[in-house]
């Protein structure tokens, strides 16, 4: 977005693409066959350049705003919606992810599979780092929870879960 005189004006950044075996049998020549729905992005606090997209599918790409054309990298660990990707204020290479398919996912940007998978039987609608930890988080689910997680303090189960 850029904001001239009285008018905020955007720009395209990218277009997410399906992969080539998703995209075959376009039947009815829509010209929006192969593309994807994204659904969160998040731009890196450390590499202004690279930012995240979860979307629809399940998948997580890893983007430049160098390239707008292909992605640097796609994570595949989500078999529903991402609804949010969060990339950590303290850790350059780790972010986080949360699913329509119950699932808190931790990651390195640099490997293509999850770090942690924290199953929190209902639908994750967002997580969030703690300003104040590099290892605390926080995600709701459509129960009406808040789960905090300390992984210092338990990698495997929340510290706390507060009905809201």
């Amino acid at each position: 977005w850029i904001l001239s005189k009285s008018e905020l004006e955007f720009s395209d950044r990218m277009q997410l693409q399906l992969p080539e075996s998703s995209a075959e049998g376009d039947v009815d020549g829509s010209s929006l066959f192969g593309l994807a729905g994204g659904c969160c992005f998040d731009f890196s606090p450390h590499e202004t350049h690279l930012f995240l997209v979860g979307t629809e599918e399940g998948k997580i790409h890893k983007c430049s705003k160098a390239y707008n054309t292909e992605y640097l990298e796609t994570y595949e660990g989500h078999t529903m919606a991402v609804y949010t990707v969060r990339w950590s204020e303290f850790n350059e290479k780790v972010f986080i992810s949360c699913s329509a398919d119950w699932s808190i996912k931790l990651w390195d940007h640099e490997r293509k599979e999850a770090l942690f998978s924290f199953d929190l039987d209902n639908q994750v609608g967002d997580v969030a780092w703690a300003p104040w930890s590099s290892t605390t988080f926080a995600a709701c689910t459509a129960d009406g929870k808040v789960h905090v997680y300390d992984l210092n303090e338990n990698p495997h189960e929340p510290v706390c879960e507060q009905k809201v």
